[in-house]
């Protein structure tokens, strides 16, 4: 097979070759180098994508052909490492999109419901971006000891507050789990005000040394506690107002670059 089908834009197809050399700089990245397994997983999606035989994407085919399970000892029903492994190569896909991808033309991704790749090109995908459902922002943690530090860090987070509603909307600030008394969830869920769960929490650090600022954020799933992206963000200066903004518009551009 030469080229990929267009997508649903209507973009002109990808040459095969090209979705080869895309999936060679996610494999060449810090997040896949030392995942061997993921990225056996992704280049054997892939080249399934590019040949067309999804009937090799099956949650079995793929337990037998990548994760070397005895075909006469492998019930899915008993073993969810394909489920398991496919989810970890979503998140890392998403990271690997929100940072060092985030400039690349062709965007490997796995739907959910689905082990066959989506080959889209980063322009089109942009074009239909959704902000996510609700999420939660947590306080700003000050891991250091300067005096200025901890007012630093509430107001970053009041400024990045203030920015990520500009630009998702309707967002939850919280500084613990939100859980109503007897309600039915799934485990470490969390809840909103309203009973309406939340699907992401965003927790947040600074630390202050030698005239340098750095700003960590973790993205946490709430439902598995898994982080799905990790950023810092390192700043030279003084604690000002205009760090925080800077800071702030930063960090909700890695956000928006996450959610696809």
């Amino acid at each position: 097979m030469n080229d990929m089908e267009t997508d649903s834009n209507g973009a002109a197809p990808f040459q095969a070759n090209d979705v080869r050399a895309a999936c060679d700089s996610i494999l060449a990245s810090d997040l896949f180098r030392q995942s061997p397994r993921i990225s056996r997983l992704l280049r054997f999606l892939v080249e399934k994508a590019i040949s067309g035989t999804i009937q090799d994407t099956t949650e079995y085919a793929i337990g037998i052909a990548v994760f070397n399970r005895d075909p006469s000892k492998y019930y899915t029903s008993e073993d969810p490492i394909v489920r398991v492994q496919v989810g970890r190569l979503r998140a890392k896909l998403k990271a690997y999109y929100a940072m060092p991808g985030a400039n690349n033309d062709c965007r490997i991704c796995i739907p959910v419901g689905s082990y066959m790749p989506s080959i889209q090109r980063t322009n089109a995908a942009s074009g239909s971006f959704k902000p996510p459902s609700r999420f939660a922002v947590y306080p700003f943690k000050c891991l250091s000891h300067q005096s200025s530090g901890k007012s630093f860090a509430h107001g970053l987070h009041d400024e990045l507050v203030h920015q990520l509603y500009k630009t998702f909307g309707e967002i939850v600030v919280a500084g613990a789990d939100f859980a109503p008394k007897n309600a039915v969830r799934e485990p470490h869920a969390s809840y909103d005000a309203l009973h309406q769960p939340i699907k992401h929490r965003l927790e947040g650090s600074i630390q202050i040394a030698a005239g340098v600022v750095k700003a960590s954020i973790r993205l946490i799933d709430a439902s598995t506690c898994h982080i799905t992206l990790s950023e810092q963000f390192n700043r030279n200066g003084s604690l000002t107002i205009a760090l925080q903004e800077d800071l702030a518009s930063s960090i909700c551009a890695s956000l928006k670059r996450f959610f696809p």
